[in-house]
């Protein structure tokens, strides 16, 4: 299912794992619609572990990641109480790199990546790890 053209909403019960996907490059403008649109996604409701593919996306600004990290997380992880979230994002190499290397994205991420939160968060440019890692099977 798909609350947006740009963007497809799965669900596998055999994982108990929703995952969204970027399918098109889309604008930065469009970012906090289409993580809204996860907070309504049925198949999100009742799993904690998410997986977002946003390896179309283009590069994330500071002020965006500001607001996933700050904003919408803390609602997404509220939304699935008692559930702990558990949310992996599936990033090209290229936005790997850039969140290492922007010191601004940098302190964000590591900010978001911090005990603390009721929620975990990792990013990851391989699938497979990600998904291991959301099942339990990857510290």
């Amino acid at each position: 299912m798909s609350l947006t053209s740009s963007v497809q909403f799965a669900y596998r019960p055999d994982l108990d794992l929703f995952t969204a996907r970027w399918q098109s490059l889309t604008t930065g403008s469009t970012t906090q619609a289409e993580y809204e649109g996860l907070l309504q996604a049925p198949e999100a409701q009742g799993t904690p572990h998410w997986l977002l593919d946003v390896r179309r996306r283009p590069l994330i600004t500071v002020a965006s990641a500001r607001w996933v990290t700050t904003n919408w997380l803390p609602r997404a992880a509220a939304q699935l109480r008692p559930a702990r979230l558990r949310l992996a994002f599936l990033v090209a190499p290229v936005r790997a790199e850039n969140l290492r290397t922007d010191p601004e994205l940098r302190d964000v991420m590591e900010a978001a990546y911090a005990p603390g939160h009721p929620y975990d968060l990792r990013t990851f440019t391989d699938e497979g790890a990600a998904v291991a890692w959301l099942l339990g099977q990857l510290e």
